[in-house]
């Protein structure tokens, strides 16, 4: 087996490797001459690699510099996620190694070890990790992004800086900032610069939020990613900087740290390169120490609109439809985090327009929409969605949105509202979309009241997409197929379904960002008397799954299907009742 040389077989980094990789680029029309001449000129005063700054500076991309480089050196260029990397091949391979020549161990071969590396390794570099590592090495060429990843991801977050605070520390002594001033002494800039790692790599794997765990002989570091909770890699030792840890955390929120015993709240803002974040900050004393959360909050102003939400061709239509009614009810219902606000927003956007006034009551306001009246809710000064909304009706809105519908008083507003009307669109926290209607009764709406306003409702979940750099077919078991095959006999034939293998595009979990599941009951004649006659929840459902409602599992098994996302992602958000 000679699938990736030697490195004796294999040429290194040289001034002649980077003339003819130039060369090569040139007479691919992949870069021109006089951009090359301008990168030297700049490469004498930077001291970068021509081959780096040419990727740094946009004029070839890495993928095209790393296939000329493979083919001039015979060094194999490789998507890293093609190895299994297994964790006894990552400790013959100390942090601090890895850190610093820019390496990771991927596979080891008797006594042969593979290192991927963004570069073309020098002769310095080869022999000194040669001798380090005591074993023959070979090469593999990969993306800085991948290898960058990949590092974080098996040596944990913020190695090389962890290393360096707890060596020479007793087992038995904690590190802990004391002072007011974290810059004061390198210790505490390292725990400064520790915490900075984590935010920022929260930010770049758009986590929402962000916590830190103290226990008895461990901290754990955890990013809420696409709703789900992902553990992050870290050192060993930064158990000792949990105190120090959560008194950095305090003094950049500006809470007291001297005082443990208490919770605190507070507010810190980043910057992660062109944007701004604002961080609220919770800290709660715990057994073994102060365990802190983070909920990272964007400043910019992004909303999804309605094309981009992932609706079916079939449900599509029927958004199309609530949204552009005159008046009624139009509910959205799930669990926190299920994308219910997104949609509603979506959905105002579509039809925001100079004609029609829009008014919203919302705790706390999550998009700022220009041309729509927006109020936040203060419930400690008597400003709640009720009384907001006696308010709202003198303003003369058509369309009402109300960020959810929490008591008696505010659905008999809402309810009241529609019918003299106004379009009134709110959330709910019930399980489907039949659910709505009964959670409405039990509020204390009379059933002809709900039956005369309620338009439509809506369930939502969202679950997670396969990563497309990683995803591989995959055959479900055959009690799942059978139950997809009775929903879609014709559609299964052409199934392709799928998973996600694990590579640093998606921190290894095969899984990066998310799709919304609907389903979506408009109300008919035929719902309507089974509502005034308060006929229970399934009763209605099963009315509504005869009259072409799609359940929240059979449109997650037509997404399973499109190789969109997994099997397991849609047992997770869809009980199996749903398939009635």
């Amino acid at each position: 087996m000679n699938e990736q040389a030697p490195i004796k077989e294999a040429r290194l980094f040289s001034e002649q490797l980077l003339i003819e990789m130039t060369q090569q680029l040139i007479d691919r029309g992949i870069v021109a001459r006089a951009q090359i001449d301008e990168l030297n000129s700049r490469r004498a005063l930077t001291g970068e690699s021509l081959d780096r700054l040419l990727i740094k500076e946009g004029a070839a991309k890495e993928e095209e510099v790393l296939t000329v480089l493979s083919e001039l050196t015979g060094i194999p260029y490789k998507h890293i996620g093609d190895f299994r990397i297994e964790p006894e091949v990552v400790q013959r391979v100390q942090a601090r190694t890895a850190i610093r020549y820019q390496v990771m161990p991927v596979t080891v071969d008797g006594g042969v070890i593979t290192l991927a590396t963004p570069q073309v390794p020098n002769l310095s570099a080869a022999d000194g990790l040669r001798m380090l590592l005591d074993m023959a090495i070979r090469w593999v060429l990969c993306t800085e992004a991948d290898v960058t990843k990949t590092i974080k991801h098996f040596y944990g977050l913020g190695a090389e800086t962890i290393d360096h605070l707890v060596a020479g520390l007793p087992e038995d002594v904690d590190l802990e900032i004391k002072g007011t001033d974290v810059a004061e002494e390198n210790a505490d800039e390292g725990v400064v610069k520790f915490v900075n790692q984590i935010i920022s790599e929260a930010i770049r794997m758009d986590a929402t939020d962000i916590h830190i765990e103290p226990f008895e002989a461990a901290l754990r570091i955890r990013y809420r990613i696409d709703g789900i909770l992902q553990e992050i890699p870290v050192p060993k030792g930064v158990a000792h900087l949990s105190k120090a840890i959560s008194s950095c955390v305090k003094i950049m929120a500006d809470m007291n740290i001297a005082e443990r015993r208490k919770p605190h709240d507070g507010r810190i803002k980043v910057r992660f390169g062109a944007d701004e974040f604002d961080l609220r900050v919770s800290v709660l004393p715990s057994a073994h120490g102060e365990t802190v959360n983070m909920r990272l909050l964007s400043r910019k102003t992004m909303f999804i609109d309605l094309e981009h939400l992932g609706l079916t061709p079939e449900q599509a239509p029927a958004i199309e439809y609530l949204s552009s009614l005159p008046h009624g009810v139009v509910l959205l219902t799930g669990p926190t985090g299920s994308g219910k606000t997104t949609t509603l927003y979506a959905t105002l956007a579509r039809i925001n327009s100079a004609a029609v006034k829009i008014i919203t009551v919302e705790d706390p306001i999550e998009y700022q929409m220009p041309g729509i009246s927006q109020i936040q809710a203060h419930a400690h000064i008597g400003l709640t969605f009720a009384t907001i909304l006696r308010s709202i009706l003198r303003h003369d809105p058509d369309i009402i949105l109300i960020g959810e519908i929490r008591d008696m008083e505010t659905a008999d507003i809402a309810v009241r509202a529609s019918l003299t009307g106004h379009l009134v669109f709110s959330t709910l926290h019930t399980n489907d979309a039949a659910s709505a209607v009964a959670r409405l009764i039990d509020m204390g709406v009379e059933p002809y009241l709900v039956s005369s306003c309620l338009e439509g409702s809506i369930a939502q979940r969202l679950v997670r997409r396969i990563c497309e750099s990683c995803k591989e077919s995959v055959q479900p078991d055959s009690i799942i197929l059978d139950e997809i095959r009775a929903l879609y006999p014709e559609e299964i034939v052409n199934a392709n379904f799928c998973k996600g293998r694990g590579c640093p595009d998606c921190n290894f979990t095969g899984y990066k960002g998310r799709v919304a599941l609907f389903e979506i009951m408009v109300l008919n004649d035929v719902l309507r008397g089974l509502i005034v006659r308060q006929r229970p929840s399934n009763e209605i459902k099963n009315r509504a799954v005869e009259h072409g409602l799609v359940t929240l599992r059979k449109d997650g098994w037509s997404r399973a299907m499109a190789g969109m996302t997994t099997v397991e992602e849609v047992l997770r958000v869809a009980r199996k009742a749903d398939t009635v």
